[in-house]
């Protein structure tokens, strides 16, 4: 783990940036034939979050994006470190600030036959922009125009800049325009590019696929089928795996290494997630609105005990609000642990017998109630004390809405590789004025200004939005997170994701 984490850590703003600009004017790659693959065998996948749809414009759920990918090829692909590749665009460019040109691929037939082209990308996006009700509408509400440029590319319009486009296409997979002419049955039983066919879902336990076999990929996939159980209970997930009913599950904790490590047939990786665990405050609340106290509140809190001791060494602490290796990144000044600071503080700004409440999201997050149980007594040897309230995940996200709390635990994993959405959302008024009401109209301007394709104009608009949070302690930043994954020894090229993804179509089973 560790030499990874130092990795993304050591990575130099000229090198990310480099990263972050992949894909921008990237050449065509040369299309494959169809090629007959040897494939056999089957896995088995448990994953911790229960599948609720088959549309992938319909929800933001991880373990459905990994699935989903597997049905649908997005526009645009994402590599572990953060690179955006060509899937079914085999290009893609800025024309202007407001203007994408994509080419795409030749020679993609959706599972039915039906060839993909130009008028499969305007009928999604269009889809998605105009169908509000879609979970992931909100993002492409910018969207001006989609157009055709022959058969193979479209030119994407938006009334505003849209630098983050390719990333978030990452998680939108691409429909046939049949789609449109009857979506529930379509999604009953969906169709798309992707390395495996649909074959059957139980709704909310498992879902099976079976190998696409003219998929544009030569020699993918490897297997004949994949099958995808969703069991929220780790124990009962970490049962199925050692037992070799499963050969793969996800956010494995880090007090199941050592028995996951000492079972026959079972290995543990690891690699540091695209996701910071961090605290909201309830900004327009008294008392946690006032900047002391959020400061105080930060210095009263031991980021390595909590790292060291609850999470075995299984996270960093936090240096940005972006995590390494996404653009953007940049070490900030650390947040050090000094209860008599914070004590100072508290007493020159006559904070005496504070009591805040904080709220969980029920066994949302690894080890949460223990590091929440940890912070309580930290503050608490500063004269700080803090409720806490364990509550189930939709109690708990009505108190978010109605801003019924002073302090709210909440992970974020920057899945589209870009931390636009995040910003946008936690750091505008109209993206938080459910959430922590935060309103700071520079932060605003430069959210704005950071939207332009070009990365290093973007790097630098983050660089000082995030000084500005970062001084205000508008969240309390913990630490980033670890992704974890218990994998047979029969599997061959499993890749553990920073983004929690677990992708099987170039994996083999032995």
């Amino acid at each position: 783990m560790d030499h990874r984490i130092r990795r993304f850590a050591r990575m130099g703003r000229r090198e990310f940036l480099a990263l972050s600009g992949a894909g921008m004017a990237l050449g065509s790659l040369p299309r494959p034939a169809h090629a007959q693959a040897k494939r056999s065998g089957e896995i088995a996948a448990g994953l911790s979050e229960r599948m609720l749809t088959l549309d992938p414009a319909n929800h933001y759920s991880i373990s459905a994006t990994s699935v989903l990918r597997h049905i649908y090829d997005p526009l645009v692909d994402v590599t572990n470190d953060s690179k955006f590749i060509p899937a079914l665009a085999e290009s893609w460019r800025p024309v202007n600030n407001t203007t994408w040109r994509f080419t795409l691929r030749k020679g993609v037939t959706f599972h039915d036959g039906t060839p993909f082209n130009a008028d499969s990308v305007v009928f999604t996006l269009k889809r998605v922009r105009d169908n509000t009700k879609l979970i992931k509408s909100f993002v492409y509400q910018d969207l001006d125009s989609v157009e055709k440029d022959g058969d193979y590319a479209v030119v994407v319009t938006s009334k505003r800049p849209f630098g983050s486009l390719p990333a978030h296409l990452t998680m939108l997979g691409m429909l046939p325009p049949s789609a449109g002419k009857g979506e529930e049955a379509f999604f009953a039983k969906p169709i798309g590019t992707g390395p495996f066919r649909f074959a059957s879902w139980t709704h909310g336990d498992q879902i099976a696929l079976t190998a696409n076999p003219s998929y544009w990929k030569p020699g993918v996939p490897k297997v004949e089928k994949v099958t995808f159980r969703f069991i929220p209970e780790l124990s009962t997930r970490t049962a199925a795996l050692r037992a070799g009913e499963l050969h793969v599950i996800d956010r494995v904790t880090p007090d199941l290494v050592e028995t996951l490590k000492g079972t026959r047939g079972v290995k543990v990786l690891d690699v540091p997630a695209i996701e910071a665990q961090r605290w909201i405050f309830q900004l327009a609340k008294e008392p946690v609105k006032d900047q002391r106290l959020r400061q105080a509140i930060s210095l009263a809190i031991d980021r390595n005990v909590i790292i060291k001791e609850l999470l075995r060494g299984y996270g960093r602490p936090a240096d940005n609000p972006v995590p390494p290796g996404l653009i953007g990144h940049a070490s900030l000044p650390a947040k050090v642990y000094d209860p008599e600071k914070a004590r100072q503080i508290l007493k020159q700004a006559g904070l005496t017998n504070v009591s805040l409440d904080i709220v969980l999201m029920k066994d949302l997050y690894p080890k949460q109630l223990e590091v929440t149980q940890a912070v309580a007594a930290m503050l608490g040897e500063v004269g700080i004390k803090l409720n806490i309230k364990n509550l189930e995940i939709a109690t708990a996200r009505e108190q978010r809405t109605a801003g019924t709390y002073d302090l709210f635990f909440s992970g974020w994993a920057h899945m589209p590789h870009d931390p636009d959405w995040y910003f946008g959302q936690w750091f505008t008024k109209a993206g938080s004025e459910k959430l922590t009401r935060y309103a700071n109209p520079r932060v605003e301007q430069l959210i704005v200004e950071g939207r332009v394709p070009d990365p290093k104009v973007r790097q630098a608009k983050y660089e000082e939005l995030e000084r500005i949070v970062w001084d205000e302690d508008a969240e309390l930043w913990l630490y980033y997170t670890v992704a974890i994954y218990g994998v047979s020894d029969r599997l061959r090229n499993f890749e553990a994701r920073r983004d929690y993804y677990v992708l099987l179509s170039d994996v083999s089973i032995v």
